[in-house]
Order: structure tokens, then sequence, then C-alpha cells
């Protein structure tokens, strides 16, 4: 892939070119990355080529790993980070559950984790710790939102938090913390900062050169633009290195070695970094895959495709508002890519308004009592034009069964 943005190029031009390589963004309204993301046009292409060779007896193993450790590379590059600082798993929940089970607990350690605003995934993989006297600490999200204040009543007081974990962009209703903010506030308590990167990563503009975080998993199906089954998870190496893995494979080992199946009688050292937690042959399949979408990302970068995603985000959120829906508003004045609708009467409402933006062809997600709208970089102005003219129908018809 070219790069998108040349240097001193005009990022609206470079997310003009983006929008036409992914054909799913010109058939519909697809407002839906917090669910699943556009693929690129070239993936049934490459897809077809990866397993053509499996089918011929072709395969090339040494090829395989290079695209792995491409795909490692351009996850490292869009995150500002090294490369070992990158694990490959299979998705968001395998690295969550990596980290909590490599962490030295002792009993009586506590997990903060604010329950309102977190998908499951990003609870039971610490609740699966009480077992081991670890006792996960709740705190009460304000408005829909971790409120960083309330982190530091916690901390200032009687604690013994190990770990706070947290989404950097919730997926309802689409609240988007202050990682810098949350970072230096538990590094100057001894905390490591988890982050669920599931609706941030390839979307929200960070880089852990700067930002505080310890650790974030990710996968490849959302912001990412490609396949289930395939993610990475990024650890700071200085956390890293102080860490065991709890399941072990070849790949996470520091042998002299020729061959992937070369064995090490002698003691067992880590991989550097994240790698010590690589298991096993890797989806090479979804490496593929993601290294060209990866490419795109970096083509363009985060920083333009955040500015681009929240001002469509913020523009719909202004329309929907003033046609009388009842939209999520962050009280912390940071926008995210996603706007929520929220039926106060009930799911039945919002599952009405849903039904009847996809007959208007435009594509947004149903969760609990709330319509999701979430964009990603090959959304334009038309589509928010769209989801407004499908809402307002609705809204003249039926707004007031929103309570």
């Amino acid at each position: 892939m070219n790069t998108l943005l040349q240097p001193g190029g005009d990022a609206a031009d470079a997310l003009a070119a983006a929008r036409a390589l992914f054909p799913g963004a010109s058939t519909q309204a697809y407002i839906d990355v917090a669910s699943r993301g556009l693929m690129l046009a070239s993936a049934p292409q490459a897809a077809s080529d990866h397993l053509q060779q499996r089918v011929l007896g072709r395969a090339d193993k040494a090829a395989y790993f290079a695209v792995v450790e491409a795909a490692r590379a351009g996850i490292a590059r869009l995150l500002n980070c090294q490369p070992d600082e990158i694990a490959i798993t299979k998705n968001v929940s395998d690295g969550l559950n990596i980290i909590a089970s490599a962490i030295d607990w002792r009993a009586g350690d506590e997990v903060l984790v604010c329950p309102g605003i977190e998908h499951p995934n990003n609870l039971y993989a610490w609740r699966n710790l009480e077992a081991r006297g670890v006792s996960v600490r709740e705190i009460a999200a304000q408005h829909g939102e971790l409120s960083i204040d309330a982190v530091r009543e916690v901390l200032q007081g009687p604690h013994r938090a190990r770990v706070l974990t947290v989404s950097g962009t919730s997926f309802i209703p689409g609240s988007r913390i202050d990682l810098d903010g949350l970072g230096e506030l538990c590094r100057a308590h001894g905390v490591q900062l988890v982050v669920d990167g599931a609706q941030t990563v390839g979307i929200t503009h960070i880089d852990l050169a700067r930002t505080p975080v310890d650790a974030m998993a990710m996968s490849t199906q959302k912001g990412l633009c490609s396949v289930y089954g395939m993610g990475f998870l990024y650890v700071r190496k200085s956390l890293a290195q102080t860490l065991r893995p709890q399941s072990l494979a070849r790949f996470g080992v520091d042998i002299p070695a020729t061959h992937e199946a070369d064995y090490d009688t002698g003691p067992i050292v880590f991989q550097q970094g994240a790698r010590r937690f690589d298991l096993g042959n890797y989806n090479f399949l979804g490496a593929t895959l993601v290294k060209d979408s990866l490419d795109v990302l970096n083509g363009i970068g985060t920083a333009a495709i955040d500015s681009h995603v929240t001002q469509l985000a913020g523009t719909l959120a202004t329309g929907l508002e003033a046609m009388g829906a009842p939209v999520h508003q962050p009280r912390t004045g940071r926008r995210s890519n996603i706007v929520c609708v929220q039926a106060r009467s009930g799911p039945p409402a919002a599952a009405a308004l849903q039904a009847h933006l996809k007959a208007c062809n435009v594509q947004a997600a149903l969760r609990r009592n709330t319509v999701r709208f979430s964009f990603h970089l090959y959304n334009d102005p038309t589509d928010v034009a769209a989801a407004l003219e499908a809402t307002e129908g609705w809204m003249r018809q039926h707004g007031a069964s929103l309570g």
C-alpha cells in the first residue's frame, strides 16, 4: 500500500482516497465500526492468494513469519511503541487474560474496575482472579463515564490496588477516557493501567511512547479493519520483563535455534518484552490481511483519523439532539467516534429505531436500550446526512416512544 497522506498533504484528500478502498462505504451509510470495521476491497484477493498457496501445497513458512513480523511492526508504528512490546494474540479477551494471569498476585491485592462502562470480557478476566485471593473493587460510573476524580479518591485512601483496567472508549455509551491523565495518576500511586483497546485502536490517536499505559489488548476486526480471530497485546517492556507467562510455547522462549521446532534443555529464558506471550503457530491469514489495513491506517495516521471521526460524531450528535433524540453527551468534554441514542423507555423503542435505520440503508448497532453510531476513516458527511434524515423521519412519528 502507498502512503495516502504525503508530507504536507491534505488529510481530507487522503481520507477521501481511503474511502474508495472500502467498497462497503459506498453501498450504505455504514456507521458501525464499534461492531466491526469494513474491510479493504483487496482483502478477498489477498485471502484467496494465501489460501491458494495451501491448496497447491506451495506454502512458504518463512514468508508467513515475515508477514507476521510486518504486522507486528505495523501495529507498533501505529501506536508508537517498539515491536518487542507487541505480542500476537487471538483477540482482546485473550490479551486481557494473558496479562491478568501473568502478574504475581498476592492474596488481598485489588483490581479496580468500573462495571458500568465495561464490556463483560474486561470484567470476567479479572473476576477469575478471585479464586487466587484477589479482590475486584468496583468504581461507580458517573453519567456513563469513569471519573478520574473518583479514581483519585480511591487511590488516596486505603487500598491495595495493583491494576486499574478500563476501556479506552467504552462500547456504550462511547465515553472516551483521558488515558494521559489516568495513566499519570496510576503511575503516581504504583498502579498498572491496563486498557481494553477494542473501541480505540486504529480510531483514536494514541502515542504509547508518551501516554503512560502499561498494557493494552486489541483485536483486528474493528478499528484495524480486518478479520476476527487475531489480536495484539501491547505490554510496556519494563513491565513485561517482570511478568511470567502462565502458558508457554516455543516462540516465547529465547534459545539458539535454526528452526521453529528446535528445543534447548537449558534453563528457560523468556523472549524479550511482550514476545514471551506468543503461543504456537500464528494466524497467518489474519496477519496477511491486517498487514494491508495497517498500511492504510499508518498511511493516514491516527491523528488525522481521530480528528475526522470526532468531527463527524459531533455533527451527528448535534443534529440528533436538535430533533429531540436523547443523545448521550460526554460530561468530560472528550468526544469519541461513538454517538449513542438511549431510549429511556427501554429496548423496544431502540430496536424499532434501529430497524428503521436499517430499512433506510443506515447501519448502526443495537446495544441494550441504545442505538449506537460509530465512525471510522471511511465515513464522510454524506453518512451523517443519511443518518440524520432517517432518524428525523422516525422521530416525527415515534420520537415520544424513546421516553
